[in-house]
């Protein structure tokens, strides 16, 4: 009942407070479509299962898909603002997720999921990943290199554009996925058809094998942007 009556509230305030603080809810609706589609109520999954938001807000998104999994699963998210994680601890608490593992700080610049010692560090793979990332974010690259990138999320696909950071997200969780990783990943419509760089990025992903599924999203669907929006479903076991 607690965490019913958390969800309602977070999803009060993500509506009254529109675009300063909407970034942090995805809609239940949407969650539970982004749950269905990874197809995780189906799969054995165990305790040992992972499950991943690299940008995960208050962890609405990664409850939704806790939720339909047959069993417990372990859960995993970073949020860059600091206020914002909190209240995802205090969401995976109320909802019987207390062992969730949230860390604040920001995922592109500063990764705080990695493997490896240090100086030779990768990304901690997942078997799940899902994202709500805030769209076209125009400071994705504060604090990186993306040509010298030690995670090498671009290698093989390319740069995004500075102020365009959509692609940066989706490179981001096509690293953080186990060979036989699923995803599922909010963005808006302007990633299937704008040009440049974003074009060679969506080219090399395609010829990988990468994407399963498009799904169409209508405008007006999140809060505090009017724009239409997509999921982009990956399975990394589809390379070629």
């Amino acid at each position: 009942i607690l965490g019913d009556a958390y969800e309602y509230l977070m999803q009060h305030f993500a509506t009254e407070s529109g675009k300063s603080k909407g970034q942090f809810y995805t809609p239940a609706e949407v969650s539970r479509v982004i749950a269905s589609v990874l197809g995780i109520a189906t799969a054995s999954t165990t305790h040992q299962t992972t499950v991943y938001d690299p940008t995960c807000g208050s962890g609405s998104l990664l409850l939704k898909v806790a939720d339909a999994a047959p069993t417990k699963v372990a859960l995993y998210g970073q949020e860059k603002d600091a206020a914002t994680s909190v209240l995802a601890r205090m969401n995976m608490i109320l909802h019987d997720q207390p062992t969730a593992e949230i860390k604040q700080g920001n995922t592109l610049a500063d990764p705080k999921f990695r493997d490896g010692k240090a100086g030779n560090e990768s990304l901690k793979v997942f078997d799940y990943v899902v994202a709500n990332p805030p769209f076209s974010d125009k400071r994705w690259s504060t604090g990186i290199d993306p040509l010298h990138d030690p995670c090498q999320r671009f290698e093989g696909f390319g740069v995004p554009p500075a102020k365009q950071g959509d692609y940066a997200y989706l490179l981001h969780i096509v690293r953080s996925l186990k060979s036989t990783g699923r995803a599922a990943c909010i963005l808006p419509h302007g990633v299937l058809f704008r040009g440049n760089a974003e074009a060679d990025i969506r080219r090399a992903l395609i010829r990988k094998g990468y994407i399963e599924a498009i799904i169409g999203l209508p405008a007006n669907l999140f809060y505090g942007t009017g724009i239409p929006a997509c999921i982009v479903v990956i399975d990394k076991s589809r390379e070629i």
